[in-house]
């Protein structure tokens, strides 16, 4: 197996307290996995934190985030 598709294999797991970190204590964390920025990204918008302020956060550009909100955040709830 390619480092590749190893490291694919990380990305849909999630720690709950990297997520508590970011959305709660607002604390950037660049190093979340795939599903794990989803999720954050997804709490902060319910929290009315603007597109910008998410993007920074979790490692991600504005126009990430803007696409998410427009799919409804549906892979971070798979």
């Amino acid at each position: 197996m390619s480092t590749w598709h190893e490291a694919r294999q990380t990305w849909s797991t999630v720690d709950e307290q990297d997520i508590e970190f970011v959305v709660h204590d607002r604390l950037p964390d660049w190093g979340l996995t795939r599903r794990s920025r989803r999720i954050a990204a997804q709490q902060l918008t319910e929290r009315d934190a603007s597109a910008e302020e998410i993007a920074e956060l979790i490692g991600v550009t504005p126009r990430t985030v803007y696409r998410w909100r427009a799919e409804g955040f549906q892979e971070a709830a798979a």
